[in-house]
């Protein structure tokens, strides 16, 4: 078998049929039911059949091409039931990482759900009263206590959050926005184009670095519906700006009966400040200035499952709670499994150390510095050599879109190695068992320290220890 480009009119019978293949390997692929590995087998011919066509393989004879198949078969069955996603080793630097699933949950959390998720739940049962219940009042009273809202709401993301809101307020109905706050963020979410799926109307005001309060004052009509204010949450606007506070624009809104929106991205429920963090937007703030609805994320500083939180006036809740959209987008018991068990922990003392999203941001880069040094040190020395390893402060981002601009300190362990390529050595980790993803830069590999739990340091230490002597 060759992997070249073929200059002569391909042979086709020299492909295997289904049964010949199934024959050869069914007592090898036991694992799979009989139906199945016949249509696995008829998939991987095709796969194959299709690679011919694209000159991306090329085979000589009939025993090539049956030797390419039990290939093919046997790497994909190993995939299937190895299951798709697996466990890494977060060795970017970003905490945050949407790539990597965002945000982390602690082995705390995961012993206190395991139970409820490996059987039934009073999802949608009332125990105390003995009849149907409704789901989005579990995480109701935890939100409340965390927001100081009157009312609150959890669909399967903050985009559905944004989309909800705005069809349940404002549906065929004007809304005023900042031209500085048509965002978009990353995965092709566009707030212009949600507005327009969503059934409103857009009315830009002011300019990209400058809006004022008369700007939103003059947009205010008979048919406006509502007023969004969104977070650039993965950029900022810096120099000759103006932008009203919140606050502002929620009193000009209700002197005229409109509701206020406010999408706030990532949101933090406590001033991270506190634990050596940059400022993020905190959510009690803007239901406090009055804000209608408050929008966020349950994957980023959060620190929860992929979720979309909203949380502000009963009344407006209420049109979102009754809204059929809701059903579209609700979300299932995991997710509120493990958002409850992450609220909880904010209503105790020092939720910081109880989050794992904010033990790893909050790591000092000097206890990170000493870790990389010690796995350094554990090393053989003509392994050191080979791989070019040095230990280096970096900084880092938290990642999906929070605290865009601001850097945290961090440490790596710094590869250069002599015998191989950085790319090849990155597939290599890539391919450790479980895979450690880190970033080249500048010719060089590293693995950045500041998402790396304590727990997976002896895997780091594991993987450099045998991608080198393998080399």
């Amino acid at each position: 078998m060759t992997r070249t480009k073929s200059k002569l009119p391909f042979d086709w019978k020299i492909l295997p049929s289904v049964q010949s293949v199934a024959d050869l390997i069914a007592t090898e692929l036991t694992e799979f039911k009989p139906e199945i590995l016949i249509r696995l087998i008829r998939f991987e011919i095709e796969w194959l059949r299709a690679d011919i066509v694209r000159k991306q393989i090329s085979l000589k004879d009939r025993q090539s091409a049956i030797e390419e198949v039990l290939c093919r078969l046997r790497s994909k069955s190993e995939k299937l039931l190895s299951l798709p996603l697996k466990k890494v080793i977060n060795a970017t630097g970003i905490v945050l990482h949407t790539g990597l699933g965002r945000a982390p949950f602690g082995n705390e959390i995961l012993l206190e759900t395991a139970e409820i998720l490996s059987g039934f739940s009073n999802l949608e049962f009332d125990l105390n009263a003995d009849k149907r219940g409704e789901r989005l009042d579990l995480a109701d009273d935890y939100l409340k206590l965390l927001t100081g809202a009157e009312s609150s709401a959890v669909v399967n993301n903050n985009a559905a959050a944004v989309f909800l809101a705005l069809n349940s307020l404002a549906n065929r109905k004007e809304v005023i926005v900042s031209r500085g706050e048509l965002i978009e963020i990353g995965g092709s979410f566009r707030l212009p184009e949600i507005m327009k799926k969503s059934g409103v109307k857009m009315v830009e005001v002011g300019t990209t670095n400058r809006t004022y309060m008369s700007d939103y004052e003059s947009a205010i009509g008979t048919r406006t519906g509502a007023i969004i204010l969104a977070h650039p949450s993965n950029y900022k606007i810096q120099g000759f700006t103006t932008r009203p506070e919140p606050g502002k624009v929620v009193k000009l809104a209700h002197e005229h009966g409109i509701p206020v929106i406010f999408d706030i991205g990532s949101g933090a429920l406590f001033d991270i400040r506190k634990v050596g963090l940059p400022a993020e937007l905190v959510v009690p703030e803007f239901i406090e200035a009055g804000v209608d609805l408050v929008t966020f994320s349950g994957d980023k500083l959060l620190g929860g499952p992929q979720c979309g939180i909203i949380v502000g006036k009963k009344k407006s809740i209420l049109l979102l709670r009754k809204n059929p959209l809701m059903r579209i987008v609700r979300c299932d018991k995991t997710t509120f499994v493990l958002l409850c068990a992450t609220l909880k922990r904010y209503l105790l003392s020092e939720p910081e150390k109880r989050i794992q999203t904010y033990r790893l941001l909050a790591r000092d880069s000097h206890i990170l510095l000493g870790e990389a040094e010690k796995i350094v040190h554990n090393l053989p020395k003509i392994l050191v050599n080979d791989l070019g390893i040095s230990v280096l402060e970096t900084v880092v981002e938290a990642g999906s879109g929070s605290l865009p601009t601001e850097t945290i300190p961090s440490a790596a362990i710094v590869f250069s190695p002599k015998k191989i390529s950085v790319v090849r050595l990155a597939g290599l980790f890539r391919k450790n068992r479980p895979p450690v993803i880190g970033y080249t830069k500048s010719e060089e590999f590293y693995l950045d320290l500041k998402a790396v739990s304590s727990a997976d340091l002896p895997a780091i230490l594991d993987a450099i220890r045998t991608i080198g002597m393998s080399l």
